[in-house]
Parts: structure tokens; sequence; C-alpha cells
């Protein structure tokens, strides 16, 4: 069976099921044991194998809800909780962003794909007495000074720094 990412796949888990042993490389997580089992290369970092009774009274369905808080609807909390051997969790990140043909070994089933639920909550109001009342208009901005009017003041101030300067000179000669 074959089963194709998308390079647009975000924020899903893909769960799968076998019943069958798996080996050392597969619950180990190395690269080639998940590649014989999904024929494929994805990030192992972003896969997790798990054993049904290892999980205890614990259902898997509440495992993904804890672990990953990803909640089942009615179906997929029925499909996920019959799995019995184990299951392999494959979140969208083990793909990097790319398509990913996967190649399923013989005796392991698609059984659900969890999407994530977009949690909106329409916008409050906030209570603020700083949000009553008019604004004022507002004022026209005072325009820049032009070169010639700085060139300008700089004359005069140059000029009466100068005639302090004789006017000193004058009182003491005298």
């Amino acid at each position: 069976m074959q089963i194709i990412i998308p390079a647009t796949d975000h924020g899903q888990i893909r769960v799968f099921a076998t019943d069958m042993p798996l080996s050392a490389d597969v619950t180990g997580k190395t690269e080639t044991g998940i590649a014989a089992l999904l024929g494929a290369s994805v990030d192992v970092t972003y896969i997790d194998v798990v054993c049904i009774s290892d999980l205890g009274a614990m259902t898997l369905s509440e495992y993904i809800a804890s672990g990953y808080d990803m909640l089942p609807d009615a179906v997929d909390k029925a499909a996920v909780d019959a799995i019995t051997g184990y299951a392999i969790l494959l979140l969208s990140r083990a793909t990097a962003g790319k398509e990913v043909a996967l190649n399923l070994a013989p005796g392991l089933r698609h059984v659900t794909t969890y999407s994530p639920t977009l949690r909106m909550a329409p916008p409050a109001d906030l209570p603020s007495d700083a949000a009553e009342g008019v604004l004022p208009p507002p004022q026209p901005a005072k325009a820049p000074k032009s070169d010639a009017r700085i060139s300008g003041m700089v004359a005069t101030a140059a000029l009466v720094v100068m005639f302090l300067i004789v006017g000193m000179m004058i009182w003491i000669a005298g």
C-alpha cells in the first residue's frame, strides 16, 4: 500500500498499526529499520513506536491526547483504541517539508490521521476608560525650516557675537 504525504503537510499525526513482531531496528527507531517498515527515508526523531501493552491501563487515544495534545473524533478513537500489538506514530515533521511516498511493509496498515483542530476564540471587548471620548482634530504639522532660514539664523548669531567682541574691545581700549 502506498501513501503520499504532500510537501504542504503540517501538524498531523498518521497512526499505523501492526500485530507482527517488530525488529530491534524498528523499536529502537534506527533509520534503516524505519525505512524498511515505511518504505521511505524519514526523520526518525519525529516517529514514535508504541507497544500497546506498555501503556498499561492507558489507551492509545489517551496517550496521543496527553502526549501530543490531539483529540480524536469518535470514529478515530474507536479505531485507535482497537489497535493491538504496535502503533507507529508518524508526525508531519518527519518528512521535513518534502513530498514523501510511503510504501508500507506487509502487515503494516494505516489506521487514521489526526489533524489539529483550530481553536479560534472570538475577539473579546476589553473594558477601558481610555477608549471613551472623542479625539481632538489633528493639529497641522509645522513646516521644517528651510536651508535659507537656517543660514540666516547662523549669520545673525555671528553678527551679534562680532558686535559684542568689537564693543568689548572698544570698552577695554577706552
